[in-house]
């Protein structure tokens, strides 16, 4: 939602800092970016231990991804609208949810996977060395 239809009560000064959390192209890309530093600097270096320094980042870069539905819209809304009453959708069944919440939420599908690669990483990264 624009900030133009919010109310100057709903707008927190530290929003345009948090909400680029929730841009899953954005996080991806830095978490490419990441992952591929610590695999040319091991390489590099001839030391794999350096590996799961960075998957740990990876780690760090997922779970924000994951949580990103609770500051995609800003830190006083929180995804509101997520936590609201059901209400009844075009065929009459019960729906708790809303369109620009189930939109933001892939972003917890996406969070998840980076997580489980970087801890993949981070535990058996120093290992990928005798393969590279």
């Amino acid at each position: 939602m624009s900030n133009q239809f919010r109310s100057k009560h709903d707008i927190h000064p530290l929003d345009p800092y948090i909400k680029w959390l929730a841009n899953r192209a954005f996080m991806l890309v830095i978490w490419l970016g990441v992952i591929a530093m610590g695999v040319l600097l091991s390489k590099y270096y001839g030391q794999w231990n350096i590996l799961p320094r960075f998957g740990s980042i990876g780690i760090m870069i997922g779970t924000l991804l994951t949580l990103s539905p609770l500051f995609a819209d800003g830190i006083y809304l929180s995804q509101a609208e997520a936590f609201g009453f059901a209400g009844t959708d075009e065929d009459g069944k019960t729906s708790v949810t809303s369109e620009e919440g189930r939109k933001v939420s892939i972003n917890i599908f996406w969070g998840v996977i980076l997580i489980v690669l970087s801890s993949l990483i981070n535990a058996f990264g120093d290992y990928l060395g005798d393969y590279l």
